[in-house]
């Protein structure tokens, strides 16, 4: 596709997906990553009987648990900090920029189920990993960010029907459509937009995803069995001047002495690992 070309699409539908953007052997050290920090951060709330501020958990009616998302997650993996600037999405994005973009936050949407329950942490309201129908612009205007922050999700995992995939509403990033605080977060107001409109992203592992912060998305729960995870980093154009790491070094400044005195407990043998990331056929 040319600059031209993928421009013209970006400007009309709000987004492109790069399928086969990464092979299989990266896609399966990202995977191998995600599960090292997945580890890390469970391994070390329970030990220090702290749920780490990194980690959003919830538990279903069922009795279920599932990961629901990790951020920040750069500090946390050489590999994973070095693809956040990888020029496969970098390219894309500074052409629809016009500009250089600028990493802003990361995170890690893992929607993974945990195969037995974990105990001594507070799930709060959530009872089932469905992300509203929002834009990320919703969240960002309050920090007076630009309109023109980009995100971009790589897929880790083959997004089906059945394993709650990226549903977007094409075209709808040419407004900004006004939101309402709801339980689990910010939501596109009632009438504005056809919950029952929109598609679903249905792309193989490896496919990368950009899109606009205006674009109108949401998911369904993830019912596949296995997890669904897109790992996330958004950019903003470097004319913005926002600075680094503004929206996520405060959390990595708070979090990171937690993980570093599980980790020195458990070199001493004071503590040990009781989790292990699961493996899903």
């Amino acid at each position: 596709m040319s600059g031209t070309e993928l421009l013209e699409k970006f400007n009309r539908d709000g987004y492109i997906a790069i399928e086969n953007a990464f092979n299989p052997d990266e896609v399966g050290r990202m995977q191998r990553e995600a599960d090292a920090i997945l580890e890390l951060i469970v391994n070390a709330s329970i030990g220090l009987e702290r749920k780490s501020g990194r980690l959003d958990i919830l538990q279903k009616e069922d009795g279920q648990q599932i990961v629901r998302k990790i951020q920040p997650i750069n500090d946390l993996s050489l590999y994973l900090a070095e693809i956040s600037n990888d020029e496969r999405f970098l390219g894309p994005m500074r052409t629809i920029m016009g500009d250089e973009p600028i990493l802003m936050e990361e995170k890690l949407n893992y929607k993974e189920p945990l195969p037995e329950p974990l105990n001594g942490f507070d799930f709060g309201p959530r009872s089932n990993d469905r992300f509203p129908i929002h834009s990320d612009w919703a969240y960002y205007k309050a920090q007076n960010y630009p309109q023109s922050i980009i995100s971009s999700a790589i897929v880790l995992d083959d997004c089906t029907e059945d394993s709650g995939p990226l549903h977007i509403w094409p075209g709808s990033h040419k407004e900004d459509l006004p939101h309402d605080k709801v339980e689990i977060g910010l939501e596109v107001q009632p009438r504005l937009i056809d919950p029952e409109g929109g598609i679903d992203l249905l792309v193989p592992a490896g496919t990368v995803m950009i899109f606009s912060s205006l674009l109108i998305h949401n998911s369904r729960p993830n019912v596949s069995g296995k997890p669904r995870r897109l790992m996330i980093y958004s950019h903003y154009p470097k004319a913005a001047d926002m600075g680094a790491d503004v929206r996520n070094g405060p959390a990595r400044l708070r979090e990171s002495p937690y993980e570093w005195e599980y980790i020195r407990k458990r070199d001493r043998g004071e503590l040990k690992d009781v989790f292990t990331a699961p493996t899903f056929s």
